[in-house]
Formats: C-alpha cells, structure tokens, sequence
C-alpha cells in the first residue's frame, strides 16, 4: 500500500516537470515558424542565407522538441539557432531570433 503513494507522487512529478516545459516548447515552436518564414522571404533576394536560414529554423524547432527531454541541451540548441538565424537573415528573423533566444534562455536558467 507504500508502494501506490510512492507510485503518485512520482507520476505527479514527472508529468509536473514535463508541463513546466511548454512554454519553452511552444515559444521554440513558433519562432522557428517565423524563421522559416523569413527565410522563405530571403530566399527571393539571397538564395544562400535564405536557405541558410530555413535550416537554422529547423534546428530551432528540432531543439524546441528536445527541451522536454532534457531542457539544458534543448536550450543550448534554441540559442544557437536562434544566433544563426540572426546572421543569416538578420532582419527579416528578428522576431524568430527573439523567441527562440527566449526559449532557450528560459530552458537553460529555469529550474
């Protein structure tokens, strides 16, 4: 009979860390979404850091994923991506470079 209440608390824990984590998840999401806009758009004018940025927006996304995993790593990848979205396309990334630097930075210092 222990053993049950020792049982839920862990499963409460867990699902409770999982869910302290959606925000990072989504932010991540929707900036890489908004990378890849932006570098859909960069691809009329420079087809090099267009697709420069397209992949960088898709490691954003990838990283956002990984944050529910383990959220240190996952957030390193986010501010990564979110620096290379920022020097590939610079301006038409900027509102995917703040929420995925966001995300990564919530990821890493939130405990």
């Amino acid at each position: 009979m222990g053993e049950n209440v020792v049982n839920k608390t862990n499963r409460t824990d867990l699902t409770e860390n999982k869910r302290s984590r959606t925000i990072e998840l989504a932010l991540g999401i929707v900036g890489g979404i908004f990378g890849l806009f932006g570098g859909i758009f960069a691809l009329l004018f420079i087809p090099e850091l267009g697709f420069s940025a397209i992949l960088a927006s898709v490691v954003g996304i990838i990283g956002a994923i990984f944050v529910t995993r383990n959220p240190k790593w996952g957030g390193l990848i986010l501010i990564i991506s979110s620096v290379w979205l920022l020097i590939s396309i610079s301006f038409f990334g900027v509102l995917g470079f703040i929420l995925l630097l966001i995300a990564g930075s919530v990821a890493l210092f939130r405990k």
